[in-house]
């Protein structure tokens, strides 16, 4: 599977790694240089972008891909700028990571049907994980 990841820090990154680890072709965004240094030799391809901007887009070979995954977590304005380029190239197959509630209804109002909340998903699985464990 070809899977293009935009933004790749902590789980941008760590969904991209895993991801490579699991043989599929892995090609990475960021607009931070010296988070690409730190990640291109681990997947297929790595690139200085700043994806916010649609005509940057715009060059790469999105039909080529599977699915997109937009892992951007600082900045609800670049995830929705991204996210409807992204639309506007035809691109349907999107998963986006959600914020906060605000910017979940906004995915939401824009059809995005696969949002990611990663920080939920790991407080639900350590709360099981302490629940299950008794603390002394």
């Amino acid at each position: 599977m070809k899977v293009l990841v935009i933004g790749l820090g902590e789980f941008g990154r760590a969904i991209a790694e895993k991801l490579t680890d699991m043989s599929n072709e892995v090609v990475g965004i960021d607009c931070n240089e010296n988070i690409i240094n730190s990640i291109k030799e681990k997947i297929s391809l790595a690139y200085i972008m700043d994806a916010s901007k649609p005509d940057v887009l715009r060059e790469l070979p999105l039909k080529e891909m599977d699915c997109t995954i937009v892992a951007v977590g600082h900045s609800m304005d670049a995830s929705l700028r991204i996210i409807a380029a992204l639309k506007d190239s035809g691109i349907e197959n999107v998963f986006a990571r959600g914020i906060d509630s605000t910017h979940i209804s906004i995915l939401k109002a824009m059809n995005v049907k696969n949002i990611l909340l990663p920080e939920r998903c790991a407080a639900e699985f350590y709360a099981r994980t302490l629940g299950e464990t008794q603390i002394s």
